[in-house]
This record gives structure tokens, sequence and C-alpha cells, in this order.
């Protein structure tokens, strides 16, 4: 049996009205898209996308026990994390596609009007939307209680992770060439730097 944190009503009920926030934000994302034109593409990415929904719905799985008090301390300091992370995971999402404009999409892949953005989230990370899904999957761990699953999901998730960066930045360097090459010199990949 998979370890199962008790959780209140409330953790739950913050996760479900936010999590509808970040899938409205998702498809205006994907609605906005332009017509493309001269892509490169590689659809290797595609096992990336795979792996960190693998790690999403990892932590999805088990058992519920939904037995604290609503207005508990343990409850409303679950609730406030469910807040925070999925808050956090809802604004980086929206700031960096909206950054990205017509070049965001979901599979790793270039166009031959693309631009290297390096404004917004990603003055500070040259991949904030998988830290976005990341603090998602965070969210998702606090909401059910399960804690424990993180020990695999997490792992699963960043593989999936160091797929598609990989990708993403070998497609930017045959683009960007130097440009590129000093963006990824100066800029993490995932994590802000911390100074």
């Amino acid at each position: 049996m998979i370890f199962a944190a008790p959780i209140g009503v409330t953790q739950l009920a913050a996760f479900w009205l936010l999590s509808l926030g970040f899938f409205f934000s998702l498809i205006r994302a994907f609605a906005r898209r332009s017509p493309e034109t001269g892509v490169r593409r590689d659809s290797r990415s595609r096992l990336g996308i795979l792996l960190q929904s693998v790690g999403i719905g990892l932590v999805g799985f088990g058992r519920i026990r939904m037995v604290l008090a609503p207005l508990s301390p343990a409850a409303l300091l679950g609730t406030l994390a469910v807040i925070i992370l999925l808050s956090g995971s809802i604004a980086l999402f929206v700031a960096s596609s909206r950054a990205l404009g017509r070049n965001w999409s979901l599979v790793a892949r270039t166009r031959s009007d693309h631009e290297l953005i390096r404004s917004g989230p990603y003055a500070m990370i040259r991949h904030p939307i998988y830290l976005a899904m990341l603090l998602f999957l965070f969210g998702l761990a606090v909401c059910l209680g399960h804690w424990a699953q993180l020990v695999v999901a997490v792992p699963v998730f960043l593989a999936g992770t160091a797929i598609r960066t990989r990708l993403e930045d070998s497609l930017l360097e045959q683009s960007f060439g130097d440009a590129f090459r000093d963006y990824r010199r100066s800029t993490p990949a995932l994590f802000p730097k911390v100074v």
C-alpha cells in the first residue's frame, strides 16, 4: 500500500479550482498559436513529454486520506501550500507562454521566423515552463497527501525534462549559434541562480 498523508477537503478544493486555471491557460496558449512556416521539429521530444506526464501521473495514484478537519492547522497549511504552488505554476506558465508568443509549442521545434527569447522568465532560466510543470507536480502531491510517490515521480519527471531541454537547446543552438551558446552559459536551464 502506498503511503498517503492525511489531507483536508480545503486542499482538494483549492487544487481543483486552481488546476482549472492552469488548464485554461494551457488551452489559451494553444489557441494563440499562429500558423507555422519553415518548421524544424524533433519528434524525439515526445518521449520527454511522455515521461513528464508519467511523473505527474505517478503522484496522482494512491489512496486519499481526507480525515483532517477543514479548519485544522494542518489542513490550512496544506491548503496554503497548494495555493502557493499552483499559483506559482500558473503565473510562471502564463508569463512564459506570453513571452514566447508564436515560438511556443508542445513538441521541440523552431520556426523560420523563430526568435531567441531572453526576456520575462527567460531572463532567469531557459525552460521556465518545465519549472511551472514541476510546481504543478508538487502541488498535486500536497493536495493528495502523496509525498512518498515523489521519490519515483520527480526522477521520472526530471528524466523527461532532461530529454526535452537537451533537444530544444540543440535546435536553438542550430538556429542561433553563438547567441544561444552565450545565453546557455549565462542562464541556468531549470532552476534560477540563488545569489
